[in-house]
């Protein structure tokens, strides 16, 4: 590889080279590629691809800048889009930073590649880590999708797990900050009929964890049963390392958090809710998981015209009861989701199927309508790489930041 950055004696020592090119966009080193032979080698390289990784998710200001896109499905789920709010919201405050009533119109990009490997087949898009999409199919395969490289992969079967008629499914994908290394989570929950075990006399009820990692390609069991029911498939919130359900212990049916911690060994843990949210009984209010900015939330839900809320729970400090507080929204919801896209004094907060940037501050807000689509299904803001999920080996390179 050196020889070949070398080729000119009037070049920049790779070193150099590697440096600078490890800090631009992916839209730039994209485009980069094709400046020569060595420079394509360099950036595909894994150790590259790693380096350039950890300095984006490390590096605060450059997380708020260029690398961010908010991705989205319409509300039908049949199609996935991009868009780049950083510059539109620069060049909105610049005119007008006091305008706060308009309905702005942002242009999006639609990411075709996504379901034309399976063109006519169902694809189901079930959560996001970083760039890396986890997508499932009619079959019930599961897929991983890189947006910026446009690379697709299916993953392998779990050996040896056990089909069952009537079970729940728990996904889940995050990255270890420890190992550098992405891993999706599978939970198999078995409803067991109730009347059939009462008289076969079988009582046993549990959710089995297996975890998948990227760069090995391979998936393996976490040790052990854990005693915790599941009502519904759902889709893994990650934070803080780790990847949160909403659950309920078998023993006393008392509901809480399950998390499964991704760094070192995988284990399993409980997060309580608030008091008032925790115990049996405590409120007949349909509650759903989510994020609000770097902490855990929970917001209500209601079906269609059953009521709205203008309150929801954020836990300020981690795993800590008590830091359980509420906030408030002037805008009364049935179905509240943070995107995950923040600046220094809005939040892009998705209400049932509208986009609006919200200042938790004065509670002022403004809707986003995007050019050519109506209403929206689910909302992620991703962070571009260029992890590569076809070439996993990296060979125990060491990554220095």
């Amino acid at each position: 590889m050196k020889s070949q950055l070398r080729e000119n004696p009037n070049n920049p020592p790779p070193e150099v080279i590697h440096e600078i090119l490890s800090w631009l966009p992916v839209k730039s080193l994209r485009r980069f590629e094709c400046v020569s032979k060595s420079w394509r080698s360099l950036i595909s390289e894994p150790k590259f691809v790693t380096t350039h990784f950890i300095k984006a998710i490390k590096d605060k200001d450059r997380l708020h800048c260029q690398t961010r896109s908010v991705m989205f499905t319409d509300a039908a789920h049949n199609g996935l889009h991009s868009m780049h709010l950083d510059k539109f919201l620069d060049h909105k405050y610049h005119d007008n930073p006091n305008d706060t009533g308009d309905r702005s119109v942002v242009a999006a990009i639609e990411h075709k590649y996504v379901y034309s490997e399976v063109s006519g087949v169902w694809v189901s898009l079930l959560c996001s880590c970083n760039d890396l999409l986890l997508c499932m199919l009619c079959d019930s395969r599961l897929y991983l999708v890189n947006p910026s490289t446009k690379e697709t992969k299916k993953l392998p079967e779990i050996p040896k797990e056990e089909k069952y008629r009537s079970s729940i499914n728990l996904y889940g994908i995050g990255f270890d900050h420890s190992t550098y290394e992405h891993k999706v989570v599978k939970g198999l929950y078995t409803k067991h009929n109730r009347l059939i075990n009462l008289l076969l006399g079988d009582f046993h009820e549990d959710v089995v964890f297996s975890v998948y990692t990227l760069e090995t390609d391979s998936w393996r069991k976490i040790e052990g049963s854990f005693p915790y029911r599941f009502y519904a498939s759902e889709q893994g919130i990650m934070l803080n390392g780790d990847l949160h359900w909403f659950g309920e212990r078998l023993e006393d049916q008392s509901r809480l958090i399950v998390s499964v911690a991704l760094t070192g060994e995988e284990r399993v843990r409980e997060i309580p809710l608030p008091l008032e949210c925790g115990y049996v009984g405590s409120t007949n209010r349909r509650m759903k998981l989510g994020f609000f900015r770097q902490w855990l939330c929970i917001t209500y839900y209601s079906c269609p015209h059953g009521g709205t809320y203008n309150e929801f729970w954020v836990m300020t400090e981690y795993g800590v009861r008590e830091s359980w507080t509420k906030m408030r929204v002037s805008i009364p919801y049935s179905k509240l989701k943070h995107s995950g896209y923040w600046t220094k004094s809005h939040d892009l907060m998705v209400f049932g199927e509208q986009l609006i940037m919200y200042n938790f501050n004065d509670e002022s807000h403004w809707k986003i309508s995007i050019r050519g689509i109506g209403k929206i299904g689910r909302v992620f803001t991703c962070l571009e790489s260029l992890i590569l999920l076809k070439q996993r080996q990296r060979n125990n390179l060491k990554i220095e930041v």
